[in-house]
């Protein structure tokens, strides 16, 4: 069979093409990626006044023209690039996360693996597929980028083609991790999460060892250097021309394009390989051990789990209380994560994490000072609740709806209100202890330096609010969509334009907004507050509390009245 004519590949075009959300999602990423170039596009006056300046310095008219031109063409070119690497790493692995698993639900798996189909194929024409459609998203940024090259000072070869390169590998990265995971995935939401948090280690936390070991021989630096080689940040980093200079050794650039490709490259392999070998017919065919009975059991062994059965959960559960909520109490038993044992894991691993940032600060390790080391701190918490957030929240109705589990609890006499409290505290109780669990950090940085105490409180306030808004806009956007895939992107898409779009506005203060544009935006963002409480470089001129906070309870209340609203409208008789 020929493989461009590959029938999953023909369904699962048809199926995401036909769709009204892909034609918003292409125009949306299209009038995104004009509205950067068009903030960040340079004056006439502004480029006349600079080359004076430089004409003043004794250098020659033509060679201040060209390095002014270059220096604003990179002023447009780089929020660009990375805001396409944003949205790519938003938008992308939701799909290919929850198509295997989708299949395996539905009951379609078992008939397209013995179908005359071999697993190659179902595999390729769902990655052809995704990788597909993420490069015509991509292709809604190219006026823009052709833009900028016009303004001059920007090499077709040296910087736009090896920008692209990097995205088109980003997005084959990620559909082969997030096919991988679906294919071992029970869950949808479950194949969200890991997903996210492995494009969060692939592109953000393999920097860590570079950063922590930037210098000398040995084992640890060797490896700092080869996990930084799968992250798409170096090489992006490489095409904008940015060095130890502007990135104080964080991000030093020296040929990270070659590393990135071959890295790429083994990732996408060894990926294809899991996921084909997840395929296997066997897999469907293999039946869990059902145990040995206990009187099949030692003596000993009979003793113990007498005593057991007295004090373990698992084993004697009891009955709901009748003052507490049985949706919670459902969504607590049923999901995975939400199992005790995974919140524990949780709590450890961000107070390691922020522990860890503190005794760098501590030791000087990494002459950073204190308001960078909170500001990591800030960024580490505002990456977990949208890694958490999102993915937990935009599962809570359409999650429902996909599996048929909605219709079950419209039919129990529970009200429209009690459905709502019990999804949205099961939620809130995971992201509140991910926020609790960075507190000792938080605690020890006041020990540290007292005076900023004050401060450190007013940006746990921000990251708390920043966790409600997060929240909110999920929950909601899960209340509209019928699939986990497309409740999850939508989560993802007003979040990277309400978070990441402030920020980008704070980029060009100055040029072309002023400092109390600048302002109001940051007020839509908890997290700039956060960052201008501790004094972060470029945040400390921007006075953003309580204002801030104000605009945050207002959004997260708006969005929690919606989600209310139309929970009693599904609930209501057809």
């Amino acid at each position: 069979m020929n493989w461009l004519d590959n029938p999953v590949m023909r369904r699962e075009w048809r199926e995401r093409v036909r769709s009204w959300k892909f034609l918003a999602a292409f125009l949306t990423v299209g009038g995104l990626a004009a509205l950067v170039v068009l903030l960040r596009w340079p004056s006439i006056a502004s480029l006349g006044n600079t080359a004076t300046a430089g004409d003043l310095g004794g250098a020659s008219g033509s060679g201040v023209t060209a390095a002014v031109l270059s220096q604003g063409t990179m002023d447009v070119f780089r929020p660009l690039a990375f805001g396409l690497a944003a949205t790519i790493a938003a938008l992308v692995p939701a799909f290919p996360a929850t198509s295997i698993v989708r299949e395996r639900r539905r009951g379609t798996l078992a008939m397209l693996l013995q179908s005359p189909l071999h697993p190659f194929a179902i595999y390729a024409g769902k990655w052809l597929v995704n990788v597909a459609i993420a490069c015509a998203l991509i292709s809604a940024s190219l006026p823009a980028i052709a833009a900028t090259h016009m303004l001059g000072g920007l090499s077709f070869r040296s910087h736009v083609l090896p920008l692209l390169g990097i995205l088109v590998l980003m997005v084959m990265v990620f559909s082969a991790v997030g096919l991988w995971i679906s294919s071992r995935a029970q869950s949808a939401d479950g194949a969200l999460r890991w997903t996210y948090a492995a494009v969060l280690a692939i592109a953000v936390l393999s920097l860590i060892p570079s950063i922590l070991w930037t210098a000398g021989s040995g084992a640890m630096p060797a490896l700092g250097k080869w996990l930084r080689a799968c992250s798409p940040l170096s090489a992006i980093q490489e095409v904008l021309g940015q060095g130890a200079s502007g990135g104080e050794g964080i991000l030093q650039t020296s040929g990270w394009l070659g590393p990135y490709a071959l890295a790429s490259g083994l990732m996408i392999a060894a990926a294809a390989a899991a996921t084909l070998w997840e395929l296997r017919v066997q897999n469907l065919e293999k039946n869990r051990s059902a145990g040995r009975v206990t009187n099949e059991q030692s003596a000993g062994v009979q003793w113990f789990r007498r005593l057991a059965f007295l004090v373990d959960p698992k084993r004697r559960s009891s009955g709901i209380p009748p003052l507490i909520n049985p949706v919670l109490v459902k969504e607590f038993r049923t999901r995975k994560f939400g199992r005790l044992h995974w919140l524990l894991r949780i709590v450890a691993l961000c107070a390691i994490g922020s522990l860890g940032l503190t005794v760098i600060t501590a030791t000087g390790t990494v002459a950073w000072g204190a308001p960078r080391i909170v500001a990591a701190m800030v960024i580490l918490q505002l990456a977990l609740l949208l890694l958490f957030g999102p993915s937990l929240a935009s599962g809570l109705i359409a999650g429902e709806m996909e599996s048929g589990g909605w219709v079950q609890l419209c039919m129990t006499p529970l009200k429209a209100a009690k459905i709502v409290t019990g999804k949205v505290m099961s939620v809130v109780w995971t992201l509140l202890l991910i926020l609790l669990a960075t507190l000792p950090g938080y605690f020890a940085m006041g020990y540290i330096q007292p005076e900023l105490k004050t401060q450190l409180i007013h940006v746990v306030a921000s990251l708390l609010l920043s966790g409600a808004m997060i929240l909110a806009v999920s929950a909601c956007c899960s209340a509209f969509q019928k699939t986990t895939a497309v409740a999850t992107a939508s989560s993802y898409g007003i979040l990277l334009a309400l978070l990441a779009g402030t920020f980008l506005v704070w980029v060009a203060r100055d040029k072309p907004f002023g400092k109390d544009f600048v302002e109001r935006t940051l007020m839509l963002n908890p997290a700039a507050a956060a960052l201008s409480e501790i004094r972060m470089p470029g945040f400390e001129t921007y006075q953003l509390v309580p204002q801030a906070w104000y605009v945050s309870i207002a959004i997260t209340l708006f969005c929690f009245l919606l989600l209310g609203f139309r929970t009693w409208q599904l609930t209501r008789p057809k």
